[in-house]
């Protein structure tokens, strides 16, 4: 058998250019003319399934590209929402600990203003957890004009007293600690020489017992109970505690209070240190002091 003629590169370069000059030649000639001629009607037959796997080709690779363009800005957008999501979240607890702490703070502002006590605001930066109910440090010291026996406040109740202090700092004896003891009576009865102890019950309870009570004193479950203001270290009138249980001593000759703090004294965080106060006696001996002023006058 005879080798068979082969298309070399040359021909089927020529082809093609031969064919895309008709088609050109075919698309000028034909604007003006509404019938084509034989032959243009032979090339288009022959070109036609070439065009339109040409077109359909191109309209898929544009699909792709298209396709893959959007996946990149869907990925571009999702790492952004995700590294909003995690900003987001860092600054989630930091709103909620600064609306808490905006709440105290405006509990202490608004004790503050109700009271006629010189009061200096302090911060809790140290406690021990085997002292949690005992001892606190504050980031107040003599600096400041701390002294010690300095009662130590916040807007619900009494906390302690300035224990020991040093130039920037001191420590706070807490009402829990079993070594603090504070004169105290029953607010709504207020019955003349009917006074009781509150302390510490020791321990991570963080209860406060009110004893020596007489057998006649009226107290009930409820009852606030403030400080006496007998002695020298605290003021009249302070919130102590509230009665959750009253019952007999051992001995059955004095009746004692179990008292729920004022003060929670497992979350303190912002507190006042009185630095002064005045006494009602003061008051009312400044009072008993004016009709001898007003006769020196008169004189």
């Amino acid at each position: 058998m005879g080798n068979k003629p082969r298309l070399t590169k040359g021909k089927a370069i020529a082809i093609i250019l031969v064919i895309l000059m008709l088609v050109t030649l075919t698309a000028l000639t034909a604007r003006e003319r509404l019938r084509l001629t034989f032959l243009e009607k032979a090339v288009i037959t022959v070109i036609a399934p070439m065009q339109n796997l040409v077109s359909r080709t191109a309209g898929r690779v544009t699909s792709v590209v298209d396709t893959f363009r959007h996946y990149r800005e869907l990925e571009e957008e999702n790492r952004s929402l995700k590294e909003e999501l995690s900003r987001l979240e860092i600054l989630h607890p930091q709103l909620k600990e600064l609306r808490q702490e905006n709440y105290r703070l405006r509990e202490l502002l608004q004790f503050k203003a109700k009271t006629d006590y010189q009061l200096l605001p302090a911060e809790v930066i140290a406690r021990n957890p085997n002292q949690w109910f005992e001892i606190l440090t504050v980031d107040k010291g003599s600096t400041h004009g701390v002294k010690q026996g300095m009662p130590v406040v916040t807007s619900p109740g009494l906390v302690g007293s300035i224990y020991t202090v040093a130039p920037y700092s001191s420590q706070v004896m807490l009402l829990t600690d079993p070594r603090r003891g504070v004169s105290a009576l029953v607010q709504r009865s207020r019955d003349p020489g009917i006074v009781g102890t509150v302390e510490g019950l020791g321990g991570n309870e963080g209860h406060l017992i009110m004893r020596n009570l007489p057998p006649e004193a009226n107290i009930q479950l409820g009852d606030t109970i403030i400080s006496s203001g007998l002695g020298p270290l605290f003021p009249k009138g302070l919130v102590l505690g509230y009665v959750l249980e009253v019952g007999d001593d051992e001995y059955g000759l004095l009746r004692y209070a179990l008292l729920e703090p004022a003060a929670n004294f497992n979350r303190l965080e912002e507190l006042f240190i009185v630095i002064e106060w005045f006494e009602e006696e003061e008051e009312e001996g400044e009072e008993e002091e004016e009709p001898t002023l007003e006769e020196e006058g008169e004189g």
